[in-house]
């Protein structure tokens, strides 16, 4: 096993239950891989306050202090990233929001293109799917490339129930380690194009304001990065982008 494969998991619970558990258990199977955990609940991280000073001026603006940048250090040094959460009420924790809430900046300047992600949950009845798909949805914006999602069912805590999670996650776990290994080209998805469109069409029209996204997407032309991109599928991701912006721009005037 690559001695350089370093994984970062981002757990959202409270307290070391029963998704730590699950990342003890991924950790343990393979200690040959560089694999951390970062507890929420043990990091210093302060409430967002919506200024929208990182977005607008820079994430270095932004006027707390605290664990943030470390956090996304981590994930920058790593191959992947798991993010890790309980499901409550039917979405991601507390914690786990104001983690996606410290660095939503990142949606509109993403830096984790190459990269690969994991959704993971634990619940206890429904919800689960919901809340991978908000993981899902929100740190691919971030430029990860998402493997298949985890629901793991923590009802009876029986011997069967706990062996068949763990074969679930390790499962999981090994086409994360083999996506690493392969090191295909990551492709962007047509959602991240049409988004792409988006962002840097409202760059253009805010570059006063908002003048760290504009600096950001000013010298790029069809993504984030040099690539190739399939002429149809361009100029379909800019007419959706279009009709976007068009919208925008009327219920400002409304």
């Amino acid at each position: 096993m690559d001695r350089r494969i370093k994984i970062v998991a981002i757990c959202g619970s409270p307290r070391k239950g029963n998704t730590f558990d699950i990342l003890k258990m991924i950790e343990q199977s393979n200690p040959e891989i560089d694999f951390k955990i970062l507890m929420l609940s043990e990091v210093h991280l302060k409430d967002c306050l919506a200024c929208y000073s990182c977005i607008n001026n820079g994430e270095m603006s932004c006027p707390l202090n605290d664990d943030r940048d470390m956090i996304i250090k981590e994930m920058k040094d790593a191959n992947a990233t798991i993010f890790a959460s309980p499901t409550y009420s039917r979405t991601i924790s507390a914690l786990m929001k104001k983690f996606v809430e410290r660095t939503s900046y990142l949606a509109h300047r993403p830096i984790f293109f190459g990269k690969y992600a994991l959704a993971l949950t634990t619940c206890a009845g429904f919800g689960g799917d919901l809340t991978c798909t908000y993981l899902k949805e929100n740190f691919t914006q971030c430029g990860f490339k998402f493997l298949p999602s985890v629901v793991i069912m923590v009802a009876t805590k029986s011997q069967t129930e706990t062996d068949h999670n763990r074969k679930k996650a390790i499962q999981a776990y090994g086409k994360l380690v083999r996506a690493i290994q392969a090191q295909e080209d990551i492709k962007p998805s047509f959602g991240q194009l049409v988004y792409f469109n988006i962002l840097k069409s409202i760059s253009e029209l805010n570059k006063l304001k908002g003048w760290a996204d504009y600096e950001f997407y000013k010298d790029k032309n069809d993504f984030y990065y040099d690539i190739k991109i399939p002429i149809v599928k361009n100029k379909l991701a800019r007419w959706i982008a279009a009709r976007e912006i068009k919208k925008m721009i009327a219920n400002k005037k409304g």
